[in-house]
């Protein structure tokens, strides 16, 4: 297929810059050289991974729109992880840092924020024919909604250009219960979701604990996505998403982003007991991605509408765990050309390459 628009719908970019001291200006192979002799590690055994998402690398792609993530969340360290904060303070105060980030980025022409129906626009016709210099579009979403401190502070937030929150994270912040917890939603949930609802947000409902699933889909009537998740009918794992979770999306008319990550394709890993990814040893390519593509669209009655692209590329993992046929984000488009050997259509592959996520936010903002 000839190069297109490619849209993902979850790159923790400021947290890459800012946790792991990460110049996004330079290419992949720069950043990699750099930390091979920095020695890029926070704590005893954890380091980055193997550097797969900058600027410069989105525009060879043409990855030109994503949902850029503020991050941060309260949570104790662990083996695992080591970047959770002890008070809600904390995590705000890194979140209004990873804003900060974007902000500067903005001011340097790298990136260009989306708040509506008319940059949403002007994005999808810049990328029709780019330039080395057309900046990377982002809608801005949060992950962990920790940096909120109440939910007053949502309008603040939305001014600030915020538009998709995911309130769940792993472990139980503030409002809700997330990936390794069992449990709902949090007494303030409720007036944060109505507050959410008031100014047009959309809800994304990765990273939620079972229970916290269900509940929002009872109290949530505005738009939602599910920004990067898998189906857990064949990789399990309570990272993963259920069927009637991935049916209620669907009736939502809300997309699900594929994750290009070994640990949700491959059916033999449980999200909670895999290996280090330094210990392991990658066997899928982006063609393993398309059972969950054919089962999310079975459930869809056949329909590829609710399906985009959430890489979650360096959210925590690098190279060492992408799919085989991924070494950066530049080779994520080629996800349109494992479908049309399947049998797809260059219009429905254009549509999950980035067709369906235009069409969500439209819908969102449209009725917003």
């Amino acid at each position: 297929m000839d190069p297109m628009l490619t849209i993902d719908l979850h790159l923790d970019l400021a947290w890459d810059a800012l946790f792991w001291n990460r110049d996004l200006t330079l290419t992949p192979g720069e950043v990699r050289r750099q930390e091979e002799t920095e020695q890029p590690q926070v704590a005893e055994g954890f380091d980055t991974g193997i550097c797969t998402v900058t600027f410069p690398e989105m525009r060879r792609g043409r990855v030109g729109l994503m949902l850029s993530t503020i991050m941060s969340r309260i949570e104790p360290r662990s083996d695992r992880r080591c970047d959770g904060m002890r008070t809600q303070e904390q995590a705000m105060a890194v979140g209004r840092g990873h804003l900060a980030y974007y902000q500067a980025m903005t001011r340097r022409g790298e990136i260009q924020p989306v708040l509506g129906l008319a940059d949403l626009e002007e994005a999808e016709a810049a990328w029709k024919e780019p330039t080395d210099t057309t900046p990377i579009y982002h809608v801005l979403s949060m992950e962990s909604a920790d940096p909120i401190i109440n939910p007053a502070d949502v309008d603040w937030w939305w001014e600030q250009g915020l538009r998709v929150v995911g309130p769940a994270h792993f472990g139980h912040n503030t409002y809700i219960h997330g990936t390794g917890t069992e449990g709902g939603l949090k007494p303030p949930a409720r007036d944060l979701y109505r507050a959410m609802q008031d100014v047009g947000m959309i809800l994304d409902i990765t990273h939620m604990a079972d229970q916290a699933v269900y509940e929002s889909f009872d109290l949530w009537d505005g738009p939602l996505i599910a920004s990067h998740c898998t189906c857990r009918s064949l990789v399990p794992g309570q990272r993963h998403l259920k069927d009637d979770m991935i049916q209620e999306v669907i009736r939502r008319n809300g997309v699900i982003g594929l994750v290009f990550c070994q640990f949700f394709i491959d059916p033999d890993v449980d999200w909670f007991q895999r290996p280090s990814r330094h210990d392991w040893v990658s066997r899928c390519s982006m063609d393993d991605l398309i059972p969950h593509v054919e089962h999310i669209a079975n459930l869809a009655g056949g329909s590829l509408e609710n399906i985009a692209i959430g890489t979650d590329m360096d959210g925590g993992f690098g190279a060492e765990i992408t799919p085989t046929d991924v070494d950066t984000i530049a080779d994520v488009p080629g996800f349109a050309d494992v479908l049309l050997k399947r049998g797809y259509s260059e219009t429905v592959a254009a549509d999950v390459l980035s067709g369906n996520a235009l069409r969500m936010l439209r819908d969102a903002w449209s009725t917003a």
